[in-house]
């Protein structure tokens, strides 16, 4: 049998009200809350905060925001720009040229060869004012969620 103390009561009235199995059986532990005033007013203490946060909810919004998202998609989905083939041209004829050129020499890949590619995109992307990595921040909510 168990050694009986205020530590091994609460612990087991907690588990009895947790809906484990306990060490010691009901009966011991009324006697011992009938007679231990302390335990007894920490019982009382953590049933009645058992039933505080049993009683709480989540709060749950009922807004439907898919009206106002289908709504900003539709309009801009026409809504690209169009594609320039002069800016493609005027950059992709050398950067395809030069790539020809290191071909036909053979030359061996050098960090020249390799920064001019880099530097060649980095002026496609800065002449189309353009940033092929930016996420789209124009799709914003209007309105306030009750």
């Amino acid at each position: 049998m168990t050694d009986i103390n205020c530590e091994s009561i609460r612990i087991a009235a907690m588990a009895l009200a947790d809906g484990e199995e306990s060490p010691l059986s009901t009966a011991e532990i009324q006697a011992h809350l009938s007679n231990c005033e302390s335990c007894s007013e920490e019982i009382a203490q953590l049933h009645d905060t058992n039933k505080l946060f049993s009683s709480q909810q989540r709060l749950r919004y009922q807004t439907d925001l898919w009206p106002q998202l289908n709504d900003r998609i539709q309009a801009t989905a026409g809504s690209s720009p169009p594609f320039r083939w002069r800016v493609l041209l005027l950059f992709g004829i050398p950067l395809f040229g030069y790539r020809i050129l290191m071909l036909v020499l053979q030359a061996a890949p050098s960090l020249w060869s390799k920064l001019v590619t880099v530097i060649l995109v980095i002026a496609v992307f800065s002449y189309l004012r353009a940033n092929p990595f930016k996420i789209n921040s124009e799709l914003t909510l209007e309105g306030e969620l009750t």
